[in-house]
């Protein structure tokens, strides 16, 4: 059998919106701010395929448990499923999203993630028109570390933090290929289920947690493409239950 027909292709785009402001560090200063906010080539915030790479594989990750799935080790490289099995071997989790050492183009997996780009819904700027302000995007807060044991303002333990603005909308896509595995008690293959249900619970992105950063909600605006022919996400989300019979069977 050839090597695509054991494979199932994928193209999913999704909406994720912000229920609040973000912090994504970009790991540098600016002026007087300490931490400043990631920003793409148009000085626009956007949220790194890696990061949601991450947050979505720690959900996955969960998922799986509760579902009764036996997964490995991670994110510690050598009790990964690339260290210690074989590819036909690999648990539901590295076969969904990769394992170290295993390339994406062996036919294991080939999951592409885009940066998730803001969504201005601006008109095509024109020639001679003025820059668009992207500072507008932006704000800076002062705050001041806090002594757990005295309950007070440390001394010299003040910073400036710079988030985006509140309620901000992202597009993404993830595109290419899952392990093709027989579908068992659903219609969908495990690794889809997974992946969809896992974008889904994903309640936030970046840095701040604490302060109440990064709170978003995911949304599937479009069918998504599976072999080409449009499918519903709902009816996926649908089989999420199902897991755990795939995983006894």
């Amino acid at each position: 059998m050839a090597a695509d027909a054991m494979r199932a292709k994928i193209d999913l785009q999704f909406i994720l919106t912000l229920e609040g402001a973000m912090a994504i560090g970009s790991g540098f200063r600016r002026g007087q701010i300490q931490r400043t906010v990631l920003r793409d080539l148009a000085d626009l915030p956007f949220i790194p395929a890696s990061t949601l790479k991450g947050r979505v594989r720690d959900a996955a990750e969960r998922l799986a448990r509760s579902q009764g799935q036996e997964i490995c080790g991670g994110p510690n490289p050598n009790l990964m499923c690339g260290a210690i099995k074989p590819l036909a071997a690999f648990c539901l989790i590295c076969r969904t999203f990769g394992s170290p050492g295993v390339s994406s183009l062996s036919g294991h997996t080939g999951l592409v993630w885009r940066d998730a780009s803001l969504l201005t819904n601006a008109e095509p700027p024109q020639l001679d028109a003025e820059p668009p302000d992207t500072a507008a995007y932006y704000y800076a807060r002062t705050q001041v570390q806090l002594s757990r044991l005295r309950g007070t303002a440390m001394e010299k333990h003040l910073f400036t933090s710079e988030n985006t603005l509140e309620n901000l909308v992202f597009g993404g896509r993830i595109r290419g290929w899952l392990p093709q595995r027989e579908a068992g008690a659903g219609r969908f293959p495990g690794e889809l289920v997974l992946l969809c249900s896992a974008l889904k619970l994903l309640r936030f992105v970046g840095g701040g947690k604490s302060r109440g950063l990064g709170a978003c909600a995911v949304n599937f605006p479009e069918p998504l493409l599976l072999d080409d022919q449009p499918v519903r996400v709902e009816e996926i989300l649908q089989e999420v239950a199902l897991l755990k019979m795939r995983q006894e069977a």
